[in-house]
């Protein structure tokens, strides 16, 4: 019986031992080997090279406005966002490891909708100019002029702003060209001249069809932007002058916004540092003088 008694309790102790082993094992793995993901956390998030603000209209995504009227920047084939701005937005998103949401709406709409908090950036090739870095922070990206766009042959004979004294010019409503036309109008009425009549339509192409059909002498649109579009319509428009060639365009976020302003920075110079940038310029055409890092 005590021969017994003693096999049961070698029996036990040994098992205690391997449960021991085991126990220390485990622990050594855990802590030795590959670090466990944390909780929460996601594939994107593991291959980030730049960190996501903390707030984010949605968990995952990067959501920004964009008014896809304004080709090489932002514009739609076949119901598909593209252009030099769509994929910049993907490869900031993807370096701060998050996807990208595309809210498409209405130039004058973006900054109401940025306020609002319904987007988290404004990605449109967006003007900065002084009233409206009184209502958005801006991260610079690319500097630009504008062109004064006219149909073939030019039968106005315009040359520059103050040849639009008294003729009609198609702007897109709320976008940098309105801003500048008045600006001119104020220097023409100090001249004793007549003011430039504005046609403020809802988008970049709404201006063009204007001049297209007469209803406007001339409209007013960047540089890259009237390139493109003589590539689009060749023989019908062309270009009478440009202006501006200091303009700088940004991504806009919140005034005051310093996290995510940061973020976007951080996220914006690697894509420019890994060359993403570069390519992107070359594959819109942009020309290279145009880059906002030299």
């Amino acid at each position: 019986m005590m021969m017994k008694n003693t096999k049961m309790l070698v029996c036990a102790m040994l098992v205690l031992v391997v449960a021991v082993l085991s126990a220390c094992s485990g622990t050594n793995g855990a802590n030795g080997g590959q670090a466990s993901s944390p909780a929460g956390s996601s594939k994107p998030q593991e291959t980030a090279s730049a960190a996501a603000p903390s707030f984010l209209v949605e968990k995952g995504f990067l959501t920004y406005g964009t008014a896809a009227t304004f080709p090489p920047f932002e514009y739609m084939v076949n119901n598909e966002f593209t252009g030099f701005d769509i994929e910049l937005g993907q490869a900031i998103a993807k370096e701060m490891g998050v996807e990208v949401k595309i809210q498409s709406m209405n130039f004058d709409g973006l900054i109401p909708a940025l306020q609002g908090k319904r987007i988290d950036i404004i990605n449109s090739a967006m003007y900065i100019k002084p009233e409206r870095e009184e209502q958005v922070d801006f991260i610079p990206y690319m500097g630009l002029a504008d062109s004064i766009v006219v149909k073939s042959g030019n039968p106005k004979g315009i040359k520059s702003l103050d040849d639009l004294s008294d003729l009609t010019v198609a702007v897109t409503r709320g976008a940098v060209e309105e801003i500048n036309v008045r600006e001119h109008n104020e220097k023409l009425k100090q001249a004793g001249k007549k003011e430039i009549k504005i046609l403020a339509l809802p988008t970049a192409n709404d201006a063009v069809l204007a001049t297209e059909q007469g209803r406007a002498d001339a409209f007013l649109h960047s540089s890259p932007g009237a390139a493109y579009l003589q590539e689009e319509k060749p023989g019908v428009f062309e270009i009478a002058g440009s202006f501006g060639a200091d303009t700088k365009i940004g991504i806009a976020v919140r005034k005051g916004d310093t996290e995510t302003k940061t973020a976007i920075e951080a996220a914006l110079k690697k894509v420019v540092d890994n060359g993403t940038y570069k390519q992107l310029m070359e594959k819109y055409h942009l020309p290279a003088e145009m880059s906002y890092f030299k």
